[in-house]
Formats: structure tokens, C-alpha cells, sequence
């Protein structure tokens, strides 16, 4: 993305968010919205009400009143009808002056002509005769329960008219004593005499009214805003503990978890609180230990492989500031995984915490200490030339021989390799450095462990490496296109001089035609993890010899030598199997030879894989006794059938008492164990006699028989006393 494209995107993104927090509402001017508009509607609903109610109940008083004064029409009319007039006058005045909202009485003949009128003080105008129409209306209510005509002005619907018509009615047969109210002639007659028009104005009423309901929205728009001033108050207040979480959640969501809650008065709202306050404090836990698993080895406390990085990149930047040294120790542990087999995993997590311990106390406090995995440890010693480093290895070195590990009464002392790199402005980068003391580390391994070494660029090193990946390279080719070769030494009885069986050993072929022996490319076969592949080619290769190379009249005894790693994988056992189906081989046949490491570890898929392979018929033969752990006691715990003596032993036996005791004490615990002896590396004839003195069994070596590229049985000559001691068994 370029930079205009950036700004572009950031820009957009701003008025976006900008756009998003300028549409939210608050919630308090929400509430308060909706109480307001709800008031006011209820307000007008009410004003309406009040409006329409009045309009009803005017209408409702019209009524009321047109009945009240159709009552008194009769003295209303009575000018119409009675001689003496001057009174009915008089009255007609009082009764339009005591009610303000009459304007006119008028007077009209029964045939609708306009007789005379009484007005009131605003009333003026010339009056009309009825009109024909409502002339026959009024004549058509004489003797109804409504009596009267009443309509309002269409314009003017203030103004209201009531025409009633005025009648007499007369009892023709009045006689006292034979008066029957139901004959006929007992009918009341009426005689219409003429017509009342009554003219009403309930305009000033009508203002009134309104001038009081303008009255009543003007207290109703009071109350609401006083209303409004009062909620938004009342719901600031009750809304405050709500509003006082804004900020402190929003804090809460940028990840700071030290925000403080202000407490609430509101029940609900004091939950609420209760449950944030809880949940930023388990976050913080929770960080916290995230943190501290992030950051430390779960088992030492120590820091682990990404903090120590992050430390180292610090400690560089501040090398390249000020210009100081520091260094960087990489410290192995030499044969832990003995103490992590022989006595379990739990007992190799406390001998790792009692390291860590120790490492702790053997630097100064601002220097960091890191497990890096496994066995392995690492120290940052911060301003420190490589007097001072030397002297921090030197102490470590010392302070891991005195520090003893008791475990099922045992006690072990567990030593240290450690390798240092220099931090300098030249050497800055930190896969290198850490590397670097890696390398330096296994050479303090090569050069007998249990010690420092200094980490030196040269070009010997560059070409040790390179020639670590060509040997990489050349077995991989050598695995995938049969680039190996098998040569068989003999081994025979001391005794007989006979071969009993014979090692299956393996070589590289060579660009040249040359044969290379095991020791220049197994180590880098191991370092690269190619040794189970080599183990499973030695395997099929033996089965395929031994179908070649066996005969009816001679038994062909193979002893096959295999790594850790072999036995490491699970699918040996079915391996080994089928392979020798396919090649017809007679498991009994087999001698199958493992270090004293292994033999001493004995995890239990590796002991389950060593029972079925016995089921099957193999035996198997325990290989350079002695220069492991030198153990006698677990040996007589171990079932083998063959010990092999480890050189080392025999090359010197002549001339070394100490190692013709050795010797003779393996081979007597060996018979007592039921396992035959073999010794290793027999050059001459009198070691070989000297073998037999000792109680050794068996022999092998180039003064027995060189390896050949097929088994070849050659009888070791024996001397005198070898004869004699076969007659004496033989006799016997």
C-alpha cells in the first residue's frame, strides 16, 4: 500500500468512526424525548378533550336551557293571547335581560307575519316573517314531547334560533260531576295562536370558554417544561452511576485493567458495577498469568526461549548504544537423561528445579537465567568481558560438582557443558549468538564434558559446518539409492578358537569407489535425525544376507547393532518381523546388540519392544560395557544373554592390573548372570590367552578376524594351556 493510498484509508476510516459517534444518541435525552412527547401528547389529548368536552357540554346546556325556556314560552307568548298586555311586556323585558345570551324575542301570527319584537341591548335589525318552510316546521311540533324549533348558524355556529308556536287548548264539557276524561267529547281542542322565534348568542360564552382553555395550555406547557427541567434532572441523577461506567468501560476495553468503579446507590445499578469490577479484576488475573506463562518455564520459574530472546534483543541494542560486552552461556547438562529414566520423569522435573535453583544463585541478579528446553539452560551475564564470563562458567562449573541429587537412595552428580559466545558490536545478531554458544557448548561435550569452552569464529569451524550439511546430503543419497555396505567380523570362543557368530557392520560407499567407516558419518547421521532409516536399512540388509549367506551344514548367527533411536520408533517390532518372514530367517539367529545408555533407561514402550522381539526368538547382547556408568548393580537386573567388554579394556590389558580386574569382575558377574562374555578390539594372541585367564568367553578383534564382505569362518589358534583347560571341562 503506498502512502497517499494509506493516508487515503486513514482519513476514510477517521470520518467513518467520526460519523459513528456523532450518530449515537445519549440515553438521558432520549428518555427525557420520549417522556416529553408522551406528555405533550397526553397534554393535547387532555386540551382536546377539554375543547371538545366544553363544546359538548354547551351543546348539552343549549339543550338543558331551550327546555327551560320552552317551559316558559307560554308567559313568553302570552301577549299573543291575552288582552292586557302591558304586564306581558314587562315580563318579556325582564326575561331577555336577565338572560344575557337572548338577543331578540320576536312575535309572529300563526300565519308566520311578524308581529312585534323585544331586543336586547347589542341586537339590531328589521324582522322577517317565517318563511313557509319553517312555518309548517313549527306547526308541525304543536303537542310534541319538543315543542320547539332549535338550529344553529352555519357560519356561526355561536348564534342559535328556538321557534316555538304558542297555542290554547279548551275542555268543551267541563261539567263537574259528569266530566269523563275519556269520552270524546272530554278532548282537549287546541287553537294555535301564533309564533315565539327566541335568537341567542353564546359567542362571549364561546371566548370565554376558549380564553380558558387557552388559559389551561399555557399551565399544561408550563408543567411540561417544568416537567422537562425536573426529568432531566431526576434521570441525570438516576442515570449518574450509568453514565459514570462510560468512562471506565471504555477504559476497559483499551485493555487497561487498573480502572476504578465508582459505587451506585441504585441496586441494579450497583450489580452491574459489582459485576464489571469482577470481571476487570479476573482479566487481570487472568493477564497475569498469561503473562507469567508467556513469559517463564512452567517447571524452574525461569524465563523460557521467548522472553530470554526478547532479553537478548534488549541487551544487544544496549551493546550497540553504549559499546559495553556482554556474554551468552549455553549450558548443557551431561548425562540427565540417565537420573530422567533410571528414576522417572518426576524425579528428572526435581533434579531440573534444583539446577535452576542453583544457576540462580551462581550469577549476579541483573544477569538473566533461562531454561531453553529439556536439560538445556542459557544465561545473559549483562556487562561482562570474557574474564568476568570465564569466571561465571568457572563458578557454575564448580558449584554444579559440589551439588549432590538424592533420589531412591541414590545419590547423583549431575555436570554441566556450558559454551560462551561474546556479545560485541561486531557480533550483534541474535540467532547467531545463541547458536554460536550452542556450538561452543558441544565442543565442551567433544572435549569430555564437564567443562567451558569459548566459542571461536574460524574457518575450520565454517568447514566443519559445511561438512555437516555434505554429510547430510550423502547419506540421504546413500538411504534412498543403497549407498551402503555391509562387512561381517567373526567373534569366536576363546576356547574352541571357533566362530560362533559374527557383527554386522556398515560402510558408506564413496564418490571414489573408497569404503567409509561408520565413525566419520554416524555422528552427523545422528545429528540429523537419519539414524532409525539407517537402523531399519541394517536390518533389512542383514535379513537379506543371511538368506544369501546361510547354509544347511552351517548355522550363520548375526549380531546386528542398533541405535537408541531404532527402538524409539514404534513400528521396530513389526518391522523386524516381516522382514525376516520375507527372507526366511530364523529369529533365533539374531543377536540383537544395544548400548549400556539404553540398556540403563529401559523406557517402558523400549522394554515392551525388547519383550516381543524375544518372543520372537532374538537375543540380544549389551554392547561397550564399562564406559557408561560402570553399574554393576542394575546389570544383574538386566536380561541379556551376551556382554560385550568395551575396548577400551582390552587394548591395554597386558600392561594395566586395573584393567585385568575389571575384566575378570565382569565376566564373573557375567556367568553368574547366565550371560556370556565377549571382549572387543583383541589384537595378539597373549591378549587373547590373557582373555581366557580371566574367564571371558568369547573374542573378537583383527587378531580373531578382519571384517570381510562375506562371513567367513576362521578357528583362532589357542594356545597350551587353552587345551588343556577344554580337555579338563571336556573331561568333566
Amino acid at each position: 500500500m503506498t502512502s497517499l493510498a494509506l493516508m487515503k484509508w486513514r482519513v476514510a476510516r477517521f470520518f467513518k468512526r467520526k460519523r459513528l459517534v456523532t450518530t449515537k444518541r445519549m440515553l438521558v435525552n432520549e428518555i427525557l424525548l420520549i417522556q416529553v412527547i408522551s406528555a405533550a401528547f397526553i397534554g393535547a389529548l387532555a386540551v382536546a378533550g377539554l375543547y371538545w368536552g366544553g363544546q359538548w357540554v354547551l351543546q348539552d346546556n343549549y339543550s338543558r336551557w331551550a327546555l327551560q325556556w320552552t317551559d316558559e314560552l307560554n308567559e313568553l307568548g302570552s301577549p299573543l293571547y291575552l288582552a292586557d298586555d302591558s304586564e306581558a311586556l314587562y315580563r318579556l323585558e325582564s326575561f331577555v335581560n336577565r338572560y344575557p345570551e337572548i338577543r331578540r324575542v320576536s312575535f309572529f301570527d300563526k300565519d308566520g307575519a311578524a308581529l312585534f319584537s323585544v331586543d336586547s341591548d347589542d341586537a339590531s335589525g328589521v324582522v322577517k316573517d317565517l318563511p313557509a318552510g319553517k312555518l309548517q316546521n313549527a306547526i308541525a311540533v304543536v303537542g310534541k314531547d319538543k315543542p320547539y324549533l332549535m338550529e344553529s348558524g352555519v357560519l356561526d355556529p355561536q348564534r342559535f334560533e328556538i321557534l316555538a308556536p304558542v297555542w290554547v287548548e279548551s275542555i268543551p264539557g267541563d261539567g263537574l260531576f259528569a266530566f269523563d276524561p275519556n269520552s270524546a267529547q272530554s278532548q282537549a281542542k287546541t287553537a294555535l295562536v301564533g309564533f315565539v322565534l327566541i335568537n341567542l348568542d353564546f359567542v362571549l360564552f364561546h371566548e370565554r370558554l376558549l380564553d380558558n382553555i387557552r388559559g389551561a395550555i399555557g399551565v399544561l406547557v408550563l408543567l411540561l417544561v417544568a416537567f422537562g427541567v425536573y426529568g432531566r434532572y431526576a434521570l441525570h441523577k438516576a442515570l449518574a452511576s450509568i453514565s459514570n461506567l462510560q468512562e471506565p468501560i471504555k477504559q476497559l476495553a483499551e485493555g487497561n485493567l487498573d480502572v476504578k468503579f465508582e459505587p451506585a446507590e441504585h441496586h441494579e445499578i450497583s450489580e452491574i458495577v459489582e459485576a464489571l469490577a469482577n470481571t476487570a479484576s479476573a482479566l487481570s488475573e487472568r493477564d497475569a498469568k498469561l503473562l507469567e506463562l508467556a513469559n517463564h518455564d512452567s517447571l524452574t520459574g525461569l524465563y523460557n526461549r521467548r522472553r530470554f530472546v526478547e532479553e537478548l534483543k534488549k541487551e544487544i541494542l544496549s551493546v550497540m548504544r553504549h559499546g559495553h560486552g556482554s556474554a551468552l552461556l549455553f549450558i548443557d547438562l551431561d548425562q540427565f537423561k540417565y537420573v530422567n529414566d533410571a528414576c522417572g520423569h518426576p524425579a528428572g522435573d526435581r533434579l531440573i528445579r534444583k539446577v535452576a535453583d542453583e544457576l540462580r544463585r551462581s550469577v549476579r541478579r541483573d544477569d538473566v537465567v533461562a531454561r531453553f528446553g529439556g536439560d538445556e539452560f542459557v544465561i545473559l551475564v549483562r556487562r561482562a568481558d570474557m574474564a568476568s564470563a570465564r569466571s561465571t562458567a568457572q563458578s557454575i562449573l564448580s558449584n554444579m560438582r559440589r551439588m549432590g541429587h538424592i533420589e531412591e537412595g541414590q545419590v547423583f552428580h549431575v555436570h554441566c557443558s556450558i559454551g560462551i559466545t561474546m556479545l560485541s558490536t561486531g557480533n550483534l545478531h541474535y540467532d547467531d549468538l545463541i547458536n554460536q554458544a550452542d556450538i561452543a557448548c558441544r565442543e565442551a561435550k567433544s572435549a569430555g564434558r564437564n567443562r567451558m569452552h569459548f566459542y571461536e569464529q574460524s574457518k575450520d569451524a565454517e568447514q566443519n559446518k559445511s561438512a555437516d550439511v555434505g554429510w547430510m546430503n550423502r547419506l540421504r543419497k546413500a538411504i534412498d539409492s543403497d549407498g551402503f555396505e555391509l562387512r561381517f567380523q567373526p567373534i569366536n570362543n576363546i576356547e574352541t578358537g571357533e566362530t560362533t557368530h559374527h557383527e554386522v557392520l556398515i560402510r558408506l560407499r564413496g564418490d571414489d569407489g573408497r569404503l567409509i567407516a561408520p565413525d566419520a558419518f554416524l555422528p552427523s547421521a545422528a545429528r540429523f535425525g537419519l539414524m532409525t532409516e539407517i537402523d531399519f536399512w541394517m536390518i533389512r540388509s542383514a535379513a537379506m544376507a543371511y538368506a544369501e549367506h546361510s547354509a544347511p551344514d552351517r548355522v550363520l548367527k548375526l549380531s546386528i547393532n542398533l541405535s537408541a533411536n531404532a527402538f524409539e520408533n514404534d513400528d521396530l517390532t513389526d518391522f523386524v518381523e516381516k522382514t525376516f518372514k520375507a527372507n526366511n530367517v530364523l529369529p533365533t539367529d539374531i543377536i540383537l546388540e544395544i548400548t549400556e545408555s539404553l540398556a540403563v533407561r529401559r523406557p517402558v514402550h523400549v522394554e515392551q519392544q525388547i519383550a516381543v522381539l524375544r518372543q520372537l526368538g532374538c537375543q540380544f547382547a549389551l554392547d561397550d560395557f564399562g564406559t557408561g556408568y560402570s553399574s554393576f548393580s542394575y546389570l544383574q537386573k538386566l536380561k541379556f544373554d551376551y556382554i560385550k567388554i568395551d575396548g577400551s579394556f582390552v587394548q591395554d590389558l597386558l600392561n594395566n592390573p586395573v584393567d585385568q580386574k575389571m575384566i575378570r569382575l565382569i565376566a564373573e558377574i557375567g556367568k553368574e548372570a547366565g550371560m556370556r562374555t565377549i571382549a572387543e578390539y583383541v589384537q595378539n594372541a597373549r591378549s587373547l590367552e590373557r582373555l581366557g585367564e580371566l574367564g571371558v568367553d568369547m573374542a573378537q578383534g583383527y587378531f580373531v578376524g578382519r571384517p570381510t564382505k562375506v562371513p567367513k569362518y576362521r578357528t583362532t589358534p589357542i594356545s597350551l594351556s587353552a587345551r588343556r583347560r577344554r580337555k579338563y571341562y571336556s573331561g568333566h
